[in-house]
């Protein structure tokens, strides 16, 4: 028997609303504005007449900015979501940001790139994942995950030696420091002081 959409998306904001409020990973700002945001969802497809009479356009309409985190994030939460929604039987169709990454020998956006540094040596054990790919794919994952490091530390480190940020390069250098803020690495790499003066470089960067 061929699933309602309207239950599968009410069936999928639970599984959201559960992840998020258990979630070891999450902050407790940033599970308020994802529940409040699911809460609004769940009112706006409750009480428009469209209903159950939701065809696929308006299904994909309703859910995509509601999915949009769990399409664009790597954690552990998000393996959890995705097997959830499997187990559940709910055709909802899945973005993997790390098919993409092996398609394309890097990550989409920085924020993947940031959780795949974070929760990589944990991920590729899970099941959700070792199914999913093989051994090599999980290898040259690994392999992207370092190079992204790499390419990022290097831009850093030339615009710590030059005392300069190139114009063309503001952003992906904005970019890297998000990556080394919330991976923890800049200790990896840099001392306490080259931060710092990093850290000047980049605010006193004119346009």
């Amino acid at each position: 028997m061929k699933n309602n959409p309207l239950d599968d998306i009410l069936k999928t904001i639970e599984i959201h609303d559960k992840i998020v409020a258990e979630s070891a990973e999450l902050d407790d700002k940033s599970k308020r504005a994802m529940l409040n945001f699911s809460s609004y969802t769940k009112r706006l497809l409750t009480t428009q007449e469209i209903g159950r009479k939701l065809n696929s356009y308006q299904r994909k309409s309703a859910t995509s900015e509601f999915l949009n985190y769990w399409n664009y994030s790597i954690s552990p939460d998000t393996e959890k979501f995705w097997e959830t929604i499997k187990a559940n039987g709910i055709t909802i169709e899945r973005k993997d940001p790390f098919r993409f990454a092996l398609e394309k020998n890097r990550f989409i956006r920085v924020e993947l790139g940031i959780g795949a540094r974070k929760y990589w040596t944990k991920l590729k054990t899970l099941k959700a994942i070792t199914d999913r790919f093989s051994e090599t794919e999980i290898s040259k994952i690994g392999e992207i995950i370092t190079e992204d490091e790499n390419k990022r530390i290097g831009i850093l480190k030339k615009c710590l030696a030059k005392k300069n940020i190139p114009k063309s390069q503001y952003l992906k250098f904005g970019e890297c420091w998000a990556y080394f803020t919330n991976t923890g690495l800049f200790a990896k790499y840099m001392s306490e002081k080259e931060v710092n003066e990093l850290y000047v470089i980049w605010k006193n960067f004119k346009s």
